[in-house]
């Protein structure tokens, strides 16, 4: 788990510097959208054409990992996208840029399902929520990393013949693809497979303690019948809408948050990045709650992804009728909150639905593949001509999130049953 941990702050760091880079230097030449020549709008296509390859090299991705081992898929994946990250610190115009953000995209394709995957062999379905609150808690550390990252090397530009913006890429690119070789030699494949450092009787207790229809290490094959399955269950449709839904309402507005901050100005230009830290924090604590709220508290799944959602419509509610900044800055630290939901108990919920490796493995991939339309789509609703108000943006995210209500709701009368089964099992093992 700590290496599954280190190898998802890495990613995140890499594709969350891309929403700080453009406060770096702000009215200097240092400036990255001064340097290559881009426009606020040219610069929000670096996240649609990262997020493209999802969508194309997700599921197959995922699936050829049943023809290696988890541990080499993931290092072929923090390899390559580490040493494309590097890379970025070389472009010259903006057409550089957007080769290499497809190229990120497409070589980070594979990974989050790769690592939920990996999960379901390992730990219950019930005991997978503490661990994605792990990942997804970090993933919003990484925003408060990545803020301070930024501000420090915007005091770099110059240094090395290089700006503050292409040492954020050249550093966090190298340290990924150190990390990947941690993740080649020390991540165990399996329970049956950790030959090291498990004993045979405590292989046989963690096979043992899992549940009939969780994935095996003998499921060589990929089996067609069990994707076709998984194709066919409304629920795997239901969360993947969730998923697209829920991303379309708050990755428009987590990716342009530093910039819309700067705008508002509330400190001094270059402390922009600083200004995003609570609402990663906000996001943090929320990831850290909702963990304790579903595996202590019993507290089921569903409630929680819905009552983030209320938190999250109600901040752009206030956010499309108040235009006091103030007002505006102290709602958008928690309307992202549903984010944390979906990070941290929306996976775990998803395997309640699902049996074996094929199955749970293209589930997450198809559902992750759609969910990355929100990427795609998002940054695309904060135009430039909506500035500096964004009430249309705030709007539109407003509906999408509306949305998502209504397929929680549907999602939670389909799986109700299994989801209170789960909790009385669990408290039964007490």
């Amino acid at each position: 788990m700590p290496l599954m941990i280190l190898l998802y702050l890495c990613k995140n760091l890499d594709v969350n510097n891309i929403s700080y880079l453009t406060t770096m230097n702000k009215g200097t030449h240092y400036n990255v959208l001064t340097e290559l020549e881009m426009t606020k709008d040219d610069w929000s296509w670096t996240s649609t054409i990262y997020f493209i390859p999802f969508i194309i090299f997700e599921i197959p991705s995922t699936i050829m990992m049943k023809k290696s081992t988890p541990k080499v898929h993931l290092f072929r994946i923090a390899f390559l996208w580490g040493a494309v990250t590097a890379c970025q610190a070389a472009v010259k115009n903006k057409a550089g840029l957007y080769a290499l953000r497809f190229l990120l995209g497409a070589a980070e394709a594979g990974m989050y399902p790769g690592m939920l995957s990996l999960l379901c062999f390992w730990y219950r379905p019930d005991e997978i929520t503490t661990r994605m609150a792990f990942l997804g808690v970090l993933g919003s550390f990484s925003n408060i990393l990545t803020a301070f990252i930024t501000y420090g090397f915007s005091f770099a530009s110059g240094k090395g013949g290089l700006s503050g913006w292409q040492w954020v890429f050249l550093i966090e690119g190298i340290f990924t693809v150190l990390c990947s070789f941690l993740i080649l030699f020390y991540l165990p494949n399996y329970p049956d497979s950790a030959i090291n450092w498990l004993e045979e009787e405590e292989k046989a207790y963690l096979l043992a303690r899992l549940p009939p229809q969780s994935p095996k290490s003998t499921d060589a094959n990929i089996s067609l019948p069990d994707i076709q399955k998984a194709l066919l269950l409304s629920t795997t449709w239901a969360f993947s809408f969730l998923r697209l839904f829920q991303n379309l309402g708050t990755y428009g507005l987590a990716f342009w948050l530093p910039s819309i901050i700067q705008e508002f100005g509330l400190g001094a230009p270059q402390t922009a990045p600083l200004l995003s830290v609570p609402s990663a924090a906000m996001a943090v604590l929320s990831g850290i709650s909702f963990s304790y709220l579903v595996d202590r508290a019993y507290f089921p799944s569903g409630y929680l992804v819905f009552a983030s959602l209320v938190v999250s419509l109600i901040s752009f509610i206030v956010m499309t009728t108040v235009h006091l900044k103030p007002v505006i800055y102290a709602f958008i630290i928690v309307a992202t909150l549903s984010s944390a939901a979906d990070n941290t108990v929306m996976s775990s919920w998803m395997t309640l639905t699902l049996e074996g490796s094929s199955q749970i493995g293209f589930a997450f991939a198809f559902s992750n593949s759609l969910g990355q339309l929100g990427g795609i789509i998002g940054p695309q609703i904060f135009r430039a001509r909506y500035a500096p108000t964004y009430t249309v943006p705030y709007a539109v995210c407003l509906a999408f999130l509306g949305l998502a209500m209504i397929i929680v709701t549907f999602i939670w009368l389909k799986t109700k049953n299994v989801t209170y089964k789960s909790m009385r099992e669990r408290r039964q093992r007490l």
